[in-house]
């Protein structure tokens, strides 16, 4: 049995800056920071040639070729040795719809240990990571990125400061496509220039920072604004939504700030919402 440790992440920033008229996908830029905790998946050989099967401890996840594991598979299999049969056990610790990138990271675990198999290049593993999601390729390395593109235009960066995060995950799955279809961003509307870079090589602040789906979605989720607030008064020097959501994060220079954030949240989930 082989097991695989994939790591959730978070959007530091995220700016959509346009839609590309060939498919409709949109445009952005973010900065993608790899978290320490995420899912685990436990591959077995499935005795049975050319059979490929997923079972997850969380009765939520679809277990059919809607999975995102499963995904990687099919893209992989024109490659891989013909006797080829696994199962994947997924023990699911990243909430589905939380913006913490569970899906995309599973399925990039799954393609590095396929191509242990395969023997793919790095671009073509790239190219096929892209064609399963637009966070996978980020996944494929982790660490932290720039990203745009439709995220798979990576470099990696180099964040100056010293600091811990704090996730709030308020049990609300929002889907990416609702939220895409919130910013209400037409094809014909003009493309936006990214700025992420130019402002990373000044002085460096965290204010730099923005996440343009809080303006879609934070009128639907009040209480994700109320999360934000939370945070500034606990101490982060700044809080944002992760991805499309639903997790919020507050970022704190000192791991005392983040330990006093952690327990005022615990308090507030034992007592009354915050």
């Amino acid at each position: 049995m082989q097991t695989l440790t994939p790591h959730a992440k978070i959007n530091l920033g995220l700016r959509i800056l346009g839609r590309r008229s060939s498919d409709g996908y949109h445009l952005l830029e973010t900065v993608f920071q790899e978290l320490d905790f995420g899912d685990v998946i436990d591959v077995r050989e499935s005795g049975k040639p050319g059979v490929f099967t997923l079972s997850c401890d969380d009765p939520g996840i679809p277990c059919d070729e809607n999975n995102l594991i499963l995904k990687a598979v099919r893209e992989m299999r024109p490659y891989l040795p013909e006797n080829t049969g696994l199962h994947f056990t997924l023990r699911k610790n990243i909430p589905p719809g939380s913006g913490l990138g569970g899906g995309s990271s599973d399925a990039a675990a799954v393609l590095r240990y396929l191509n242990t198999r395969a023997g793919l290049d790095p671009a073509q593993l790239k190219d096929i990571a892209g064609c399963i999601g637009a966070d996978v390729p980020f996944f494929l390395y982790g660490g932290t990125a720039y990203a745009r593109g439709t995220g798979d235009i990576l470099q990696p960066v180099n964040i100056p400061k010293n600091w811990k995060a704090v996730l709030v995950f308020p049990g609300i799955n929002i889907p990416t496509a609702w939220a895409y279809k919130q910013l209400r961003i037409s094809l014909t509307d003009k493309t936006k220039k990214a700025i992420i870079p130019s402002l990373m090589k000044k002085t460096f602040s965290w204010q730099i920072f923005e996440n343009d789906f809080e303006r879609a979605i934070i009128p639907s989720y009040p209480e994700i604004g109320e999360i934000k607030r939370r945070l500034y008064e606990l101490g982060a020097v700044y809080a944002g939504l992760s991805g499309s959501g639903s997790t919020v994060f507050g970022i704190c220079e000192t791991c005392g700030i983040a330990e006093r954030a952690v327990r005022a949240f615990e308090r507030a989930v034992t007592a009354e919402p915050i």
